[in-house]
């Protein structure tokens, strides 16, 4: 049987590539987060792996000015509708793949705050 995770031939922006993705997320990240939703991420991470992300959001939060913007490219040339909407039509299964992620850190955002939730309102 042919082992598709060692397949170095899979085609760009195809479907059985994003579905390799989406398994391999499931089953070897405990996280995968984003820095649009910074605070989510860190509070995620800081749950479910501990050792290396106790506190983070405190300290994200003591730092956050000095990093604002740090890599912000102020000569980004202006992207025409046309030209995003090609993108998006040619980038379909990627963007498939990074609104599955984001998904993915609601749901575990969601499930630990719930948690927290559940603790504090019974006594």
């Amino acid at each position: 049987m042919l082992n598709l995770d060692l397949d170095p031939f899979r085609p760009f922006n195809s479907p059985l590539a994003v579905q390799i993705a989406k398994r391999r997320v499931e089953t070897e990240f405990a996280v995968v987060g984003t820095w649009e939703e910074t605070n989510i991420t860190l509070a995620v991470l800081e749950h479910y792996i501990p050792r290396y992300f106790a506190r983070a959001t405190m300290i994200y939060k003591i730092y956050q000015d000095s990093i604002i913007n740090r890599n912000r490219n102020n000569r980004k040339p202006h992207v025409d509708a046309d030209v995003r909407a090609m993108v998006r039509r040619n980038f379909t299964h990627e963007y498939d793949f990074y609104y599955f992620c984001k998904q993915r850190l609601y749901m575990q955002y969601i499930a630990l705050k719930r948690t927290e939730l559940e603790r504090y309102s019974h006594p």
